[in-house]
């Protein structure tokens, strides 16, 4: 008999022994171990290492990732697991705070973004800009 309560499974070992297991990893550059754990000790019941590329190969080969821009300026990110058709990851993030979250000082300094690095993506700005107001101006030819 298996009950699963927020990622622990309990399982009867006799009418007066009840086993909790909760499921671990440790994930590193070359390889990872998953297993379970018992909640009582912290020792580990059961485990197995594996290559953590494979890993990530497993799980990239099932999700697929889309990114959408809406009209208003929302960055919508949705992570899908493709073998059962359910999204399990979505978030939403105004364009003005991406591009402030990329030119917050820590991260320039951390990314090293050089000053001529930019002025290019100011560049790109100044163009998206332009093609908004040409599409505003095809919505209201009256006002151009």
């Amino acid at each position: 008999m298996i009950k699963a309560k927020e990622n622990q499974k309990t399982f009867i070992v006799s009418q007066d022994d009840k086993l909790r297991l909760t499921p671990f990893a440790k994930c590193g550059e070359a390889t990872s171990i998953v297993g379970y754990r018992d909640d009582s000790s912290g020792k580990v019941v059961a485990s197995v290492e594996l290559p953590t590329e494979l890993i990530e190969r497993s799980i990239l080969a099932n999700v697929s990732i889309e990114i959408t821009l809406s009209g208003s300026g929302e960055v919508t990110s949705t992570a899908s697991n493709t073998a059962h058709g359910s999204s399990s990851s979505i978030k939403t993030v105004l364009l003005d705070d991406l591009v402030d979250m990329l030119l917050d000082r820590e991260n320039i300094h951390l990314e090293e973004t050089t000053e001529s690095e930019l002025r290019i993506f100011l560049e790109t700005l100044h163009k998206s800009i332009r093609a908004v107001e040409r599409a505003i101006a095809t919505l209201n030819p009256a006002a151009s």
